[in-house]
Order: structure tokens, then C-alpha cells, then sequence
């Protein structure tokens, strides 16, 4: 920054890092969804084989794409309670997910995500108790 006062976001720090990285993890499996829309929905935890479902899917993946550049601009503009709202929109749509898939295929195809609703709650948590 150029005038002098910190980042509420240290480029150094190891929580922007991860951040930046579970950002850009979340980029990809939009990008994936985009692109190979029956794996993605697969590795999910719902198969899908036909036309109208694999585009559903797509639609996901485009959401997680545009999740994760908000994500990668809120890093770079510093905007550390910004990215903390995203981490815990981030986990109510896992808890979402985590009820579709258990609705339709069962809690044990559903469990990951489980740890990704605890894993971005606690992230987000993380940048709300930063100074």
C-alpha cells in the first residue's frame, strides 16, 4: 500500500496464503464443472449423465467461479471482512450441498461436506477475530 498503513491482509502472512489457495481451488473445480461437467458432478456426489443435469452442473461450476474471483479480489483489495462473509456464504453452500447430496445419494456419498461446511465457517471465523 502506498500510503503506509498495513494490510488487514499481509501478502506474508500463511491465512492469506491458504486463502489465495483455496480460492484458487475453488477456481478450478468451477473450471472442471464448466468444462467436464459429468466428472465434476461425479467426484460431487451426485452422477449425472444426461443433457439437462450436466448443464445444472456447469451452472455450479460457473457459481463456484464466480465465488472464487470475488474471493482472489477481495485478497488484493485488502478487504479481509469481505472475504470473511465469503468463507461463511462459502460454508452455508456446503451445508446446501451437503443436504442434496445426502437427499439423493445417501449421507455417506454426502459426508466431505460435512468438513467443508466446518472447514470455511472456520476460516471465516479466522478473518473476523484478525485485528
Amino acid at each position: 500500500m502506498t500510503n503506509g498503513t498495513a494490510r488487514a491482509l499481509p501478502l506474508n502472512a500463511a491465512s492469506t496464503w491458504l486463502a489465495a489457495l483455496a480460492a484458487i481451488a475453488f477456481l478450478a473445480l468451477g473450471v472442471r464443472a464448466l468444462v467436464a461437467p459429468a466428472a465434476a458432478a461425479a467426484s460431487f456426489g451426485v452422477p449425472v449423465d444426461r443433457g439437462d443435469g450436466l448443464a445444472f452442473v456447469q451452472a455450479f461450476g460457473a457459481r463456484n467461479v464466480g465465488l472464487s474471483l470475488v474471493a482472489l479480489a477481495s485478497i488484493a483489495l485488502d478487504l479481509r471482512l469481505g472475504l470473511a462473509a465469503l468463507f461463511f456464504a462459502a460454508a452455508v453452500i456446503a451445508g446446501v450441498d451437503f443436504s442434496i447430496v445426502a437427499t439423493h445419494e445417501g449421507v455417506s456419498n454426502a459426508a466431505k461436506h460435512v468438513g467443508y461446511v466446518v472447514a470455511l465457517a472456520a476460516f471465516g471465523g479466522w478473518f473476523v477475530r484478525r485485528p
